[in-house]
Formats: C-alpha cells, sequence, structure tokens
C-alpha cells in the first residue's frame, strides 16, 4: 500500500524526530476513524491542477484521507473541476475521469485502486469523437468527457479533440471545465459530437478568516483584507512586518529603525486614539501576542487584517485600532510525511549615503571664510588663531600626534607621508598642506551577510495530521554593531479522537538576540558622522580622540572596544483546542493558551582598552534587566451553521474569554568596580536596583449572529462585553455592538446581460463600535513611589489617581464597494470610513505647584476619516507561469472634535488681535509678545501637526544679505 504523491521522498531520522516531539508534548493515543459516507457533500472550484493537489485541497477542507493501493493510478494528471454542493463519489469520478479507478471508502479514509473492468464489446459499443470549443470557437484543452454513470471519460486534447466509446445510442455525455456551465448531450445516432462551451461568470468563494470563525468572501459584510501566505514566504526580510509592506490598503508599516530586527508598527486606518495605544491586536492561531516578533514568514498560510467595526467588535475592549489575525500552516491528513527546504544568502548595504565635503573641499572652502569673517578680531577669534592654530580642522598647527587633526604644512623638501594627500594653501599658493582624507561613515555603515534557513515538515493521515519547522535567520547589520539573529520553531497536530471530538494543539518558540551599543543611535551616529574628515579619530599613541572636544561624539570603533550590550528574548506560545461536533451545524470550542515573553538586557562599559581611557565614562557601569510576562487565555465557544431550503443560511456565535496577566521587572546597576576583568554587578561598589510586579485581567462575553437570504441579501450582527481591571469599580465594564449588512448586486437577475464582463458586484455598509483599554495599571488606580529621608524608606505618591477614567470608544461607519471582472481575474475594493473616537485618553500636565507632573484622563473627542482602494489583477494566467499585479492606495485624516471646557481661551491672531471666537487646545506654545497660541493638540487641528517657519526665499548675494531683515530693528 502506498501513500498518494509517492514522487515525494520521505523524511526519514530528520521527519520522525520532529513526530516524536508533537507525540510526546501532546500524549498522543490513537484516535478512532470518523465514519462518514461517500455523501458527504463537496464544493470545489480549481483549474488545470494536479489531481494529487486537488486531493490535497479536499482533505484540508473536509478533513478526508486518500490513499492508494496500486501505483496505476496517475494522480500527477492535470484536470480542471467545478462542483457546487455535490457528492464526494460524483466528485471522484469527474477527477479521475478517464482512469476506470474504483474508490473504496472507509468513514474519511477512501481507498482508490484501479477498476476491474471487463473490456467492452466493441460490437455493443459506439465510436464517438469531436472538438470542444468556448464561445468565441477557441479549442479548450483539458475539458473532461464523461459518459454519465460510468467510470469511462477522457479530456480534450490541445486542439480540443476528443476520442471514445459508449453502450449505446441512450448513453449521456458530460463536458465538464472549470469556469465553463456544464454541458449534457445525448449520443443518439451521432459519432462526431462539437460542443461550444459557455463560460460560467460566478466568484470563486475565498475563505477569510474572521473573528473566531471563517466566512466565505462572497458573504462577507465588513471590511477585511486577506494576504496569501504564498506571498510572504522566501521574502527576504527579517520580520513580517517588512513583507507586508505595500500588500494591504489602509494598512501602514512603518519602521521607526532601520537596524536589524526591529519590529515595524503597525497603523490600521490612521489609529483612534491621541497617545494612547494606537496599534491594532494580534492573533496568532487564535491566541493573543504582543506582536508579531518571532513568527516566522514561511509559517503563514494566511493574515487577515479586521479594518472596519463591524469585523473587529468582537474583540471588543482592544480592537479600535483593527485586529490582524495569522493563521499558521497545518499539516494534511492525506499525504505522508514530506519536508521543505529553504536557503537564502545575501548582502545589504545602504542604499545611500551623505554626500559630505571631502578634506580637499573643506580646507577649499572653510580657510578663505575663516580669513574673511575673522578678519577684524583680536585675540584668540583672530583670524590668526584660527588659520595657524593646533586642534582646528583646517588649521595649519596640528605639528602632533596628540592634535585631533592632520593639517600641517609641509616642510620644504620634505615628503607627503603615507595616507597624506596634500594642496596648495587657499590663502598662500607658496605653502602646500598636507592632511588626511577619511570619511567617517564608512566606520558607521557598511555591507552585511545575511543568511536564512528553513525546515519545515508536514503530513498525515485519516486519524492525524502535523506539521512542523525549525529556522535561522542572521543579519550581520548595515550599521555598527546592529548584529541579530533569530530562531524559531513552530508546530502544530490534530487529531480524531471520536467521530464528533477533534483536538489539536500548537507551539510556537522563539529566542531573538541582538547588540545594541547605545540607547540613542541617532546620537551616537549623529555625532559620529559629524567627524571632519581631517580628523584622526584615534593614534596608538593617544587612543581614541573626540570630536570637537564632545567627549560624546566618538567613533564607531570607540563603541565597539568599550561597550558591551546584548538584548535576548525568548517567547513561548502553547494551544492546545477540544472541537466537539454536536449535531450537524452545531459546533463547541474550548481552547486554552498561554504565552510567555522573557527579556534579558546585559549592559557593561569598560573603564579603560589596552590603557586607553574610555573617554565617556570610567565608572564601569554595569547593569542587568529582567521582564518576565506570562499571560493564560481561556476561550470557549458554540459555532451554528445552517442552510434551509436550500436559501436560507443562518449562522450564530456565543463565546466566553477570559485572560489573566502577570508582568515581572527586575533592573539593577553597579558602578565603581576597580577592575574591567570581571564585568558582573558584583565587582561594583554602588549598587541600586529597582523591580515591578503587576496583574491585570479581562473577562468577555461576545456573540456574533448572520443571515443570507441565497447569498444575495446577507446582514450581520455582533457584540462583546468586556470587563477590565485597569479601570475602576463602576467604570470596568464596556459594550460594544456592531451590525453590517451587503447586496451582491451581481447576483440580482437584471444584471445577467453584464454578467460575463463584470461577474460580481457587491455593495456592504457597517456601522459599530470597538474600545481601547490602553492605559497603565495605575493610571485609574494612582500609585506610590519610594524613597529615602533620614536614613528612612518613605513612601511619597508618584502617579494621580483618577477613578472617574472611562473606556475609550471609537463608532465607525463603512461603505464599501467589491468589484469582479472576468471570472475574477480582476478585482476592485473600495471604501470609506469615518469614525469618532470619544472619550479620548490623554495624559494631561499638572501645575508646577502640585506633587503630580500629569494625570490620565477623558478629554474630548476626534474623527478619523478617509477612503481606500484595492485593484488586484491576474495578468498572465498559464500552466507554468502566472504574473499577478496589486496596486493600493490610501487616504486618511483626523481632525479634534472637542475638548473639555478647562481648555478654553479667548483666541487671538497671530499679530494679538481678538477673533471673538473661543478656542480649546491642550500644551502647545503662546508667542510672549502677541499672546498668539499654536501646537499641541486643539479643537478644529489634526492631530500630531509639526510647526516650523516657512522658507521665503535663499540669499544668494552679499547685497542680498546686507538688506535682509533679521529683527525688529533692521
Amino acid at each position: 500500500m502506498n501513500y498518494l504523491y509517492t514522487n515525494r521522498r520521505s523524511v526519514g531520522i530528520f521527519g520522525g524526530l520532529l513526530l516524536l516531539i508533537l507525540f510526546s508534548c501532546c500524549g498522543i493515543g490513537r484516535a478512532a476513524a470518523q465514519q462518514q459516507g461517500a455523501e458527504q457533500r463537496i464544493t470545489l472550484s480549481m483549474r488545470d491542477t494536479a489531481i494529487s493537489d486537488i486531493l490535497e485541497n479536499i482533505t484540508k477542507r473536509y478533513q478526508y484521507a486518500f490513499i492508494t493501493r496500486t501505483a496505476n493510478v496517475d494522480t500527477n494528471a492535470r484536470v480542471s473541476i467545478d462542483v457546487v454542493d455535490e457528492p464526494l463519489r460524483a466528485v471522484l469520478d469527474r477527477i479521475f475521469a478517464g482512469q476506470e479507478v474504483a474508490f473504496e471508502f472507509d468513514g474519511r479514509l477512501v481507498r482508490i485502486s484501479k477498476a476491474a473492468v471487463p473490456p467492452p464489446s466493441s460490437a455493443s459499443t459506439i465510436a464517438v469523437s469531436g472538438v470542444v470549443r468556448d464561445g468565441s470557437g477557441n479549442p479548450l484543452a483539458g475539458v473532461t468527457v464523461m459518459v454519465a454513470g460510468t467510470y469511462k471519460g477522457v479530456t480534450t486534447d490541445n486542439d480540443g479533440r476528443y476520442a471514445l466509446r459508449v453502450d449505446g445510442e441512450a448513453s449521456v455525455l458530460q463536458f465538464l471545465y472549470l469556469g465553463y456551465k456544464n454541458v449534457e448531450e445525448t449520443v443518439g445516432k451521432r459519432t462526431t459530437i462539437d460542443v461550444a462551451m459557455e463560460e460560467d461568470l460566478k466568484m470563486v468563494d475565498e475563505v477569510v478568516v474572521i473573528g473566531y470563525g471563517t466566512q466565505s468572501r462572497k458573504t462577507l459584510t465588513t471590511s477585511i483584507s486577506k494576504i496569501d501566505g504564498d506571498k510572504l514566504y522566501g521574502a527576504p526580510v527579517s520580520t513580517v512586518g517588512d513583507a507586508l509592506k505595500g500588500k494591504v490598503a489602509g494598512l501602514r508599516v512603518a519602521t521607526n529603525s532601520s537596524l536589524s530586527g526591529e519590529a515595524p508598527r503597525f497603523l490600521i486606518r490612521g489609529g483612534s486614539s491621541i497617545n494612547m495605544g494606537n496599534d491594532p491586536i494580534y492573533i496568532v492561531d487564535g491566541a493573543l501576542r504582543d506582536d508579531l516578533s518571532g513568527v516566522n514568514p514561511n509559517d503563514i498560510e494566511s493574515m487577515e487584517v479586521l479594518k472596519d467595526a463591524a469585523s473587529a467588535a468582537i474583540y471588543g475592549a482592544r480592537a479600535s485600532n483593527g485586529v490582524i489575525i495569522v493563521t499558521t500552516k497545518k499539516g494534511s491528513p492525506s499525504q505522508g510525511p514530506q519536508v521543505v527546504f529553504d536557503v537564502q544568502v545575501g548582502f545589504s548595504a545602504p542604499t545611500k549615503k551623505w554626500d559630505l565635503l571631502s578634506s580637499r573641499e573643506q580646507i577649499a572652502l572653510v580657510r578663505p571664510a575663516i580669513a574673511n569673517i575673522y578678519a577684524k578680531s583680536t585675540g584668540t577669534l583672530a583670524a590668526s588663531s584660527w588659520l595657524d592654530g593646533a586642534n582646528v580642522a583646517v588649521g595649519t598647527g596640528n605639528t602632533s600626534n596628540r592634535n585631533q587633526f592632520t593639517t600641517r604644512y609641509l616642510e620644504y623638501g620634505g615628503t607627503v607621508p603615507d595616507g597624506y594627500e596634500w594642496m596648495f594653501d587657499p590663502l598662500d599658493n607658496s605653502k602646500v598642506i598636507i592632511f588626511t582624507d577619511t570619511d567617517f561613515q564608512d566606520q558607521w555603515m557598511s555591507e552585511a551577510f545575511w543568511q536564512k534557513e528553513y525546515i519545515g515538515v508536514n503530513g498525515g493521515s485519516d486519524r492525524m495530521s502535523y506539521a512542523a519547522s525549525i529556522s535561522y535567520l542572521d543579519d550581520g547589520g548595515v550599521f555598527a554593531m546592529s548584529d541579530y539573529d533569530v530562531f524559531t520553531t513552530h508546530g502544530n497536530a490534530s487529531f480524531k479522537i471520536t467521530k464528533s471530538l477533534e483536538a489539536s494543539t500548537t507551539f510556537d518558540i522563539s529566542r531573538q538576540r541582538s547588540s545594541k551599543f547605545v540607547d540613542n543611535y541617532f546620537n551616537a551616529f549623529g555625532r559620529g558622522i559629524m567627524f571632519a574628515p581631517t580628523a584622526r579619530g584615534f593614534d596608538e599613541e593617544v587612543g581614541w580622540m573626540s570630536s570637537g572636544g564632545n567627549a560624546n561624539a566618538q567613533l564607531a570603533s570607540f563603541y565597539e572596544a568599550f561597550y558591551d550590550r546584548e538584548a535576548a528574548t525568548d517567547r513561548i506560545s502553547s494551544t492546545f483546542n477540544l472541537k466537539w461536533r454536536i449535531i450537524d451545524g452545531l459546533t463547541a470550542t474550548a481552547q486554552y493558551n498561554y504565552y510567555g515573553n522573557n527579556y534579558r538586557g546585559s549592559y557593561y562599559a569598560r573603564g579603560e582598552v589596552d590603557g586607553y581611557p574610555n573617554l565617556i565614562s570610567q565608572t564601569r557601569s554595569t547593569t542587568e534587566t529582567r521582564t518576565q510576562t506570562v499571560r493564560d487565555t481561556f476561550t470557549a465557544h458554540l459555532a451554528f451553521n445552517r442552510t434551509f431550503a436550500d436559501k436560507h443560511t443562518v449562522g450564530a456565535t456565543l463565546g466566553y474569554e477570559l485572560m489573566s496577566q502577570r508582568y515581572w521587572y527586575l533592573t539593577s546597576n553597579s558602578t565603581g568596580s576597580a577592575s574591567d576583568d570581571v564585568p558582573i554587578l558584583d565587582s561594583g561598589i554602588n549598587f541600586k536596583a529597582s523591580n515591578k510586579d503587576e496583574k491585570q485581567a479581562l473577562m468577555s462575553l461576545f456573540g456574533r449572529v448572520s443571515y443570507d437570504f441565497a447569498q444575495k441579501y446577507i446582514v450581520s450582527a455582533t457584540f462583546r462585553y468586556d470587563g477590565s481591571s485597569k479601570f475602576a469599580k463602576g467604570n470596568q465594564w464596556g459594550f460594544f455592538p456592531a451590525a453590517s449588512a451587503a447586496w451582491v448586486i451581481s447576483e440580482e437577475p437584471f444584471f445577467e446581460g453584464v454578467r460575463r464582463t463584470m461577474n460580481n458586484l457587491k455593495l456592504r455598509v457597517s456601522y459599530g463600535q470597538t474600545g481601547n483599554n490602553g492605559i497603565g495599571l495605575y493610571d485609574t488606580y494612582g500609585a506610590f513611589a519610594t524613597g529615602q529621608y533620614n536614613g528612612h524608606t518613605t513612601f511619597l505618591p508618584s502617579a494621580m489617581q483618577n477613578a472617574d477614567m472611562q473606556w475609550e470608544s471609537t463608532t465607525q461607519l463603512d461603505v464599501g464597494l467589491d468589484v469582479g471582472f472576468l471570472n475574477d481575474r480582476v478585482r476592485f475594493i473600495f471604501d470609506y470610513y469615518n469614525k469618532k473616537t470619544d472619550n479620548m485618553l490623554f495624559s494631561i500636565t499638572m501645575p508646577d505647584t502640585g506633587p503630580y507632573s500629569s494625570v490620565k484622563a477623558n478629554v474630548g473627542s476626534a474623527r478619523f476619516y478617509g477612503f481606500e482602494a484595492e485593484l488586484n489583477a491576474e495578468v498572465i494566467r498559464t500552466k507554468n507561469f502566472s504574473w499577478n499585479l496589486g496596486l493600493t492606495y490610501s487616504y486618511n485624516r483626523n481632525k479634534v472634535l472637542s475638548l473639555p471646557e478647562e481648555y478654553a481661551y479667548d483666541e487671538v491672531d497671530m499679530y494679538g488681535n481678538p477673533t471673538g471666537r473661543k478656542a480649546y487646545r491642550i500644551g502647545g506654545y503662546k508667542m510672549s509678545e502677541t499672546g498668539y497660541r499654536f501646537g499641541g493638540t486643539a479643537v478644529g487641528e489634526s492631530l500630531g501637526r509639526i510647526y516650523g517657519y516657512k522658507i521665503d526665499h535663499i540669499i544668494q548675494t552679499e547685497a542680498e544679505a546686507d538688506a535682509a531683515y533679521y529683527d525688529a530693528l533692521s
């Protein structure tokens, strides 16, 4: 007995080890086979696809397993299939048309073997042949031609021709081809039967993951974008976010830093808050994650971005900024083990460097400028002190190796030293200046090696399925001391326990490590590249030299020598799921997830290296930081879905969720060690430490009801009732409802005339409310900090209590249009949204007279609005090549609508004239001369506006400079 896909090799020892891990972790017992007949109703639409891949698709969607008993069944043949709600046996007859195979059903296990069909007598059969064409007269290759009620069948060749024998004149030929309407012809007395097939312009039913369930794209009433995992697989990136850029309309993926491994920030439709959390929530295989760090792009089956309130409201309190759902790849029950091995190597380099002055250009420009500007100055500001002095970038007095710069005159008869250049002094052509020319950007940015290895194994049988992978990525980093590496391992398994009970488990483990030599790369890098090209930077007699006397302006090599810093994060997510099919259409699901995040930060600053002192600090500071987050989540829900009278589909979901989280933080520092030989905390003499221990919980009820009539008129409603420990008693619970509807216009009879070109036209509208609880644990309760007074420990208030703080809620309207052309080869999606956030959470600055600098409060409302468009086209689709084109466009705007009355003031214009209007503003600036106020957060203005002077023009001549106005007295 052989499994299907015999052309794929067994995984051997490695696959066995991964399977052993899965079995050991999950305690797998033997599962009983489900008893499912051959009458299972199947809906399937696939074009020019290998039979093995079609069976794999059936396996994933309907949990069947297929095995062959002989080698005479061709599973590599390519066929097309398009069926809706047909029995599995009939579907298999179409798939294997022409091979004369037999099927043996044993529950969900299907054995496929060569049928023992006696050869028909030629005297009692009729030879039939013909050509199959499309509506334009072009021949169709690959059309399945079957004799109804038998195993007999063939496929048309490249010219659309077919030939076969039938048992008699009453035989009926069936012509089947994906994207075309089925044709049946009774043979009668004909021996040549030519057929013209008509296109069937109906939508391919794509499955989309929604909150606590799935739904077909055709009946979707909300704004959800889907990205298939094959668009992310193999991308030469270190994070999932980098692979998502530009692929989803309305989703902004912003990278705050170009350092390797830095997790990008996701912003859906411009966010919804002023300065609280604007990040979406992340759901990976049904479990909440802090971000997508540690998720391997190669393990992703699909990603859904829930953008409007109706799709996200079922996640309630945390969903005002949208939801990103990640579904990882699962094993296929229909195949034996298979291995995927992916290796990528490459180099990364800075795309551009600053075009800085060379030493020659700097000397030619700056020396004449100094001579002109300081011509009349005396003392230390005299021109000669700059031009002839030492430790000046263009001065000629740098005659010692201890001087910071290399510019000096070449002695008469001397030779230019190795590594130096020369030029005539622009102020005196009789003299020669020698100098070095160094572009210090090269110390900070350089080419880096990048590598990624991935091994995955998956497979299954009629009783279970599994998938597992392991991956390692190493990125040397373009910036100095920014190397990054990550190790990930992923696994999942699903088991049939009884006919109606299924268990599954998933685990993800990742380990990230990075080197970050300073807290602020901008300061270190910005100062480092400001070194004049004539600077020494380092001399063996002196050591490292600062730029311009600023101790914090150092070369990259200085930081590499004196600082050791490593940041490591270990994440683990483990899920156990039970699914019970109570009756047909009613399913109960219970899931437990454990999520752990452990961070370790280690930092040490050496006092000296090879006898050279640390020019920034010689305290030998040692810091160790540890954090741990543990989150337990239990979810249980009932789901019902049934179709009545072939047209009325009713769905309902009701669930409960409980999340408990605990966070520990510990940091300690010591200084004053006498030596760099033992870089640990105990070696210091000055020691300090602090820690935190925080707890929070969230309890929720959620539900959804939906109804659709003939996949034409669809309505849906959701709710979530959340209780958060972050808020004080009386404000802990929030209710978040939503509703949506859709009209599939293309299903109307009056649309029949244009369906050949525009096969899908759907209008959507949704309205709902979501919440945001992105505040600190003690913003409502207040907090105290410890201190010291006269040798005694004291407790001082550090955070002001605000028990009246409420949920920040966002109400959103979304109107969308989905259009499909040419059987969905071209898809266009348009959405307009308008959302209003009330009870905005904001940190308000307190007067200096009190003990608190700020307090969190609900301060007003804001509007976020815009539109987004998405175009996807399958430009070329052939047997061995395809080309897809995707375009996205987003337009986002926001405006503050209201602020509390205590922020009102009488408005004046920029000249100090009263406008007679009342204005509202938090923070910002006030002009002392006129009283005009700008900046901060103000009613009628956008959030995050940046203010600056407008440029009138650039002064080009001396005359313009003399005539320019510099102040009121000019």
